[in-house]
């Protein structure tokens, strides 16, 4: 029998429901925790059997009962299909052999450590020779082209006010740790961790033939100059407001802000000469940025780029670096206990380059039978009770009313993978790891820089296939879910619809739910950064949101540290909304016959919430958690459940939950 909550309850069940499947069931009923009050902390009641039984593997800083499980299942399917490739190279498909090609590479370690840094060692010449600001810049564009992220972050995507149009976007970046936090803070853990950054910079250079002496000195100048770097940078949670990130100053304006450096070298070498169409996220940052550079002496920036250069690329070099790397940014940054093995590494590293060619077979084999059409009718079945809430929502009035319904009405989707796969002919393959890591960077950093000044283009996806993930794009007004996703426990053609919908149901509310967050609302119908509600609503919205910060600033994670109702309002908002359509969703599909099954005494409204939350069962290091908290605008898993149900009447009625109880709080909170 599954475990009631205490207090009322719940609606009885008809005996008329037919009970799901043991191999359904079984994994539900064993998850959730017999001793536990749904009304105290639902999290604990449908998690916590799960939590007892379950072990972070050692290879990994984090364990999701979802995402991470389809994720190794995702993996391992394609390890079989990558060794097939690699062993048995098709003559007739050059494509394809190119993907067991550079997987086979990048599991040949012993040629990897043969090779030593032979891949990256013009690079490395060419920073030895470094002067200065002046003369830095096409050696810059040729690091960011190969993914080392020195300095600052640049990447393409359309015009927030002409969203059509693909311009460059620019911002704060080049720091080694995950948030500028770790540099600022003074407390004792974070003093120690960044001793040890300090300790793991000399030993990669070291490593790379530096003496130690000069490699310590080395080292404390890259310290110094990224915490002075961090310094400028502005926090993560000020980054979310796309008015205040939406600075197209153009190119003529970067000069005059960042003068320093020569712009129009750093563009040439990114293959965009004569890009003038420019939005910099964060201008005084960025001349901040430049400044700090010309005030460096070469000695400095050498150290700087060099570290860099080694750690972006240290997957791929001798055994010594990949064992220093993991021995600093996976067991003291993340809390991971042992490395992956190598053939996970790979995977991830040959999907990262080839995905598209890849995810086809994933999807032929993973993806098939009705998936993509009952996926497609999920949508919007959501998107449909997503807008029969809005007449009940009495803060809006009409006329914005309709125009949130009109851009409801041009959402796009794109489900499972691309309409049109993209073309890997042009990227040269060899035997050689690093030379095809380089060289499928390379390959990405042109695919995407190339529509700089040219129009968007809305089908290309920015995940692959195989991918546990989804998204939003307020520019395109679209939400795209991988095939990876739509996998068990999120979505199953077997599942009772109660399952589906309170998983990857309440998934596609929350990303529909993001074009009408803090951010999302700011964008029309047609992608556009315009003010599109009137004032008093946006008012009302905005006092709504602040109800939602002030509740998730209020969840403790540990000892001095809370969660960031700010950097983690767009993400909260999601959830919520995306839970409330869900239930709505499921409920306007009873009406009209969808099958009710139960699992255990649950009854189908509680089997919805269960396995909403089964969705977010989750473990992590101390360390995980706390970058997670420093950095990522998700709230932590067990307030990404216990916070949206505290704020749902339904749920309070479908588990009997009295007024006084933990997950009834007096004061809720309710946007969407």
């Amino acid at each position: 029998m599954a475990p009631r909550s205490a207090g009322t309850p719940g609606p009885a069940i008809p005996v008329t429901l037919p009970q799901a499947a043991a191999e359904i069931a079984q994994p539900v009923l064993a998850a959730m925790d017999p001793a536990a009050s749904a009304c105290d902390d639902f999290y604990q009641y449908a998690c916590g059997g799960w939590l007892a039984a379950t072990e972070i593997p050692a290879d990994k800083p984090s364990w999701t009962r979802s995402f991470s499980v389809i994720s190794e299942d995702n993996r391992t399917f394609l390890k079989s299909t990558l060794e097939k490739l690699a062993a048995e190279p098709p003559a007739d498909d050059a494509n394809l052999a190119k993907l067991g090609q550079f997987y086979g590479s990048c599991m040949n370690t012993d040629a990897i450590d043969a090779a030593g840094l032979e891949g990256i060692q013009p690079l490395l010449d060419r920073i030895d020779k470094v002067k200065g600001a002046k003369g830095l810049m096409p050696l810059v564009a040729d690091l960011h082209l190969v993914d080392v992220p020195v300095f600052f972050g640049g990447a393409p995507d359309g015009d927030f006010k002409e969203p059509t149009l693909t311009i460059l976007h620019m911002g704060q970046g080049g720091l080694s740790l995950p948030d500028r936090d770790y540099y600022i803070k003074d407390d004792a853990d974070s003093a120690a961790l960044m001793e040890a950054f300090q300790a793991h910079v000399a030993k990669m250079m070291e490593l790379s033939g530096v003496k130690p002496k000069e490699a310590a000195a080395m080292a404390a100048r890259v310290v110094a100059f990224e915490k002075a770097l961090a310094t400028e940078h502005m926090p993560a949670d000020q980054l979310r407001d796309p008015e205040k990130t939406y600075n197209r100053i153009e190119l003529a304006g970067l000069k005059e802000q960042a003068g320093q450096l020569d712009w129009e070298a750093w563009l040439k070498g990114l293959g965009i000469g004569g890009t003038t169409t420019i939005n910099v996220e964060t201008p005084a940052v960025m001349s901040a940025t430049a400044a700090l550079i010309a005030k460096s002496d070469a000695a400095t920036l050498k150290a700087y780029l060099r570290y860099h250069l080694l750690s972006a690329n240290a997957g791929n070099l001798p055994a010594a670096f990949r064992d220093e790397a993991f021995a600093f940014y996976g067991k003291q940054v993340m809390g991971q206990q042992q490395d992956e093995v190598r053939w996970k590494k790979c995977v991830r590293a040959t999907d990262a380059a080839m995905g598209e060619l890849l995810g086809q077979a994933f999807v032929t084999e993973k993806f098939g039978g009705q998936s993509k059409e009952l996926a497609s009718a999920l949508i919007s079945e959501i998107q449909d009770a997503f807008e029969s809430r809005l007449p009940a929502l009495d803060w809006m009035d009409d006329e914005t009313r309709q125009r949130a319904i009109d851009k409801k009405n041009t959402l796009a989707n794109q489900i499972g993978y691309p309409d049109q796969w993209r073309d890997y002919t042009a990227l040269v393959v060899t035997d050689n790891a690093l030379a095809n890591s380089l060289a499928s960077r390379r390959f990405d950093s042109a695919y995407h820089l190339e529509r700089v000044g040219k129009p968007t283009d809305p089908s290309r996806w920015f995940m692959t296939p195989s991918a546990v993930n989804a998204y939003y794009h307020p520019l395109y007004n679209q939400m795209v879910f991988p095939a990876g996703i739509l996998q068990p426990p999120f979505f199953s053609e077997a599942f009772p619809a109660a399952m589906n919908f309170g998983a990857i149901g309440m998934v596609m509310g929350h990303e529909l739910t993001h074009g009408f967050d803090d951010q999302g609302r700011k964008f029309d119908p047609q992608g556009r950064m315009v003010e599109w509600w009137n004032p008093g609503v946006a008012e009302q919205f905005e006092a709504r949101a602040q109800c939602v910060e002030r509740q998730y600033s209020s969840y403790s994670v540990a000892e001095g540290l809370n969660v960031n109702g700010k950097l983690t309002l767009g993400e909260n908002i999601a959830d919520m909304g995306g839970l409330r359509a869900a239930w709505e969703a499921y409920q306007r599909g009873k009406a009209k016959g969808v099958p009710r099954t139960t699992v255990g005494d649950l009854t189908d409204d509680q089997l919805l919430f269960v396995a909403y939350a089964q969705g977010w069962c989750s473990k992590s290091s101390s360390e995980y958690e706390k970058m997670l908290v420093l950095s990522n605008p998700h709230s932590p898993p067990r307030f990404r459940v216990n916070g949206p149900v505290s704020q749902m009447p339904e749920f309070h009625a479908a588990f009997g939950c009295a007024a006084d109880a933990p997950m009834r709080p007096a004061e809720t909170c309710e946007v969407w």
